[in-house]
């Protein structure tokens, strides 16, 4: 078995944030624009991450957004699958993850918003909640 190696998304990982795991059919693009149409995140195409394993010669690109509203600056869309592999190999059912900053939300918010998606989006086939923010499995 492979040793877990962990890949930090977030600069200050001392502020909590949640994780939302998305299992859709869609592609990234339509993905954004079905959560742009109902959330006032804003999310467009950014740079694509790229995960370079010490062992493994291929690096691997998932795709990434993020957004560009002031209010919500470190809302971030990142897929979880590339032509190379999966990233998140523990969640394998996760096409996508949906990582937001806490920003002094209650415990309830995550439930509440989970639940917001489910309801608006029904494109999206299921939601699990990721723990946060060990969570960039390869």
């Amino acid at each position: 078995m492979s040793k877990i190696r962990k890949f930090s998304l977030s600069e200050n990982t001392s502020s909590p944030v949640y994780g939302i795991g998305i299992l859709t059919d869609e592609p990234g693009y339509k993905l954004c624009w079905l959560l742009n149409q109902h959330f006032p995140w804003n999310l467009v195409k950014s740079d694509d991450i790229l995960v370079a394993g010490k062992e493994s010669p291929i690096t691997q690109t998932y795709s990434g957004f993020e957004s560009t509203a002031s209010l919500h600056p470190s809302v971030k869309l990142i897929g979880n699958r590339s032509k190379e592999g999966q990233w998140l190999t523990i969640f394998r059912q996760v096409d996508f993850l949906l990582y937001i900053p806490a920003a002094g939300q209650d415990t309830g918010y995550l439930e509440n918003l989970k639940t917001s998606i489910a309801t608006k989006v029904p494109q999206i086939r299921g939601l699990f909640k990721v723990p946060l923010p060990s969570f960039c499995y390869l």
